[in-house]
């Protein structure tokens, strides 16, 4: 039920605002980053990936307690059903009529069939029964999912409380070792990114949301369309290193991957960057801010149309198959995307995969036959800028991987934390993980792969 908020990545040694792009951090055995200097940095992980959500998820099992009331609902109607067949024997003219023969047998045959009907743990009796299971079944999912609502709904709210004090107190101790107020406020929200939820809830969403329709978003220009060849992705590690190759490009540039097996299949992956500006003067840069207002309370933005038409020109088939892979902003987006394509049928996406993406007021609106994985690193905040946990459902998996590098930035970072924390993914045994990478298996078999990349900006 909703993300694991356990304790992240403890502060050390202060790093960089803006990360080195050209070199991962390096890491030792037990997955901690290290910086030039070889200072470590956040906890030893035992278990470095927390799931909820999926097909192993809560709302699955309230499926299948559904599932089973309906098969004793099917009972119930079956045994019914035939107890009132056979109650028809017992004013059968043709009965009583030989019954004039044998009026004691007659009288000892209706009474086993009345007892054997109606008696205790007679036909009769078991179609009631059956049928009380049924209703109590569904009674105790109903109950257990709002339970399960309510719990939620207080997390959102509360779940950074039990943490606060050790995390102001790391804080306090930065403060007064270095004297550095930005850097300790900086420690407080990694140290608990859940305070960004309720500091969310108290009001900046509810802002958010009736100040973004006013925000005019303008039309999607797409050019370019340059095409590569490369290795297909193997692995969900691959397809996240692919995204972050791209999220060095320049703003609003995508890659749409035309992957094809070697029985001739095509799949398609779709690489969407996030914010590179939070100029809000600069209205060529698609990914600025008026997207991201819009994108996090389910708006449609210039950036979602831009992607639909570049998938578009790079030849892509209402019958192939799309993941949508996208960081931060370009999560939002891909789940835009998805809403759009299901209700107009221009593509079929049947799979998201994003990365450190604020989707909680959104993912839930997705039809079932779009399978998410979304990616949060514990220590990011920008994940957690919705003021909402992701919802427990079937084709939603939330996957919450341990990659505190002690800075906001570090800890959003493709390079930093959500290439490393998807190698974590690949390697979990966790039932909803294997149950996503199973079902998009297909993209990581291609054989050959031709990459369009266009670049997405905002004409007024």
């Amino acid at each position: 039920m909703g993300r694991d908020r356990r304790l992240g990545g403890r502060g050390g040694r202060r790093h960089r605002r803006f990360p080195d792009r050209r070199r991962r951090p390096d890491r030792d055995r037990a997955g901690r980053c290290g910086g030039p200097d070889g200072t470590l940095m956040g906890p030893r992980v035992p278990q470095p990936v927390s799931v909820s959500g999926g097909s192993n998820g809560v709302e699955a099992h309230y499926d299948e307690i559904v599932a089973l009331a309906r098969r004793f609902g099917r009972a119930a109607t079956d045994s019914g059903g035939a107890a009132l067949t056979l109650h028809g024997y017992l004013v059968d003219p043709g009965l009583y009529t030989s019954g004039l023969f044998d009026p004691a047998g007659l009288a000892n045959f209706e009474a086993d069939l009345l007892d054997a009907l109606d008696g205790y743990h007679g036909l009769s009796w078991i179609a009631v029964q059956c049928g009380m299971i049924d209703g109590e079944l569904r009674a105790a999912a109903a109950a257990y999912q709002e339970a399960d609502r309510l719990a939620t709904a207080m997390l959102d709210r509360l779940g950074a409380l039990p943490r606060l004090t050790p995390a102001a107190v790391h804080a306090l101790a930065m403060l007064l070792a270095t004297g550095d107020v930005p850097h300790a406020l900086e420690t407080l929200l990694t140290d608990d990114p859940a305070l960004v939820d309720a500091l969310m809830n108290a009001g900046p969403v509810i802002v958010d949301s009736m100040a973004a329709p006013v925000w005019t978003d303008g039309q999607p220009l797409v050019a370019g369309g340059a095409i590569t060849h490369g290795a297909p992705p193997r692995s969900l590690a691959d397809v996240m290193s692919a995204l972050a190759l791209r999220n060095h490009g320049s703003p609003g540039e995508v890659d749409v991957r035309i992957l094809t097996s070697a029985d001739g299949t095509r799949r398609v992956i779709v690489d969407i960057p996030g914010t590179k500006t939070w100029d809000p003067s600069d209205r060529a840069d698609i990914t600025g801010p008026v997207t991201n207002v819009r994108a996090l309370v389910g708006l449609r933005t210039a950036y979602e149309r831009g992607v639909l038409q570049a998938m578009q020109r790079a030849g892509v088939k209402p019958t192939d198959d799309v993941m949508l892979v996208g960081h931060s902003e370009g999560g939002m987006i891909a789940v835009q995307a998805a809403l759009s394509c299901a209700k107009s049928g221009q593509f079929r996406v049947s799979h998201i995969v994003t990365a450190g993406a604020p989707l909680g007021l959104t993912v839930a609106k997705l039809p079932g036959s779009v399978q998410v994985l979304a990616v949060e690193n514990h220590n990011d905040i920008v994940a957690h800028l919705d003021g909402r946990t992701n919802p427990d459902k079937v084709n939603v998996t939330t996957a919450t991987v341990t990659r505190g590098n002690g800075t906001i930035i570090d800890d959003h970072s493709l390079d930093a934390s959500y290439v490393p924390g998807a190698a974590d993914i690949d390697a979990s045994h966790d039932r909803s993980v294997r149950a996503f990478l199973s079902g998009a298996s297909g993209f990581l078999q291609a054989s050959n792969a031709e990459t369009h990349t266009y670049v997405i900006t905002r004409r007024n």
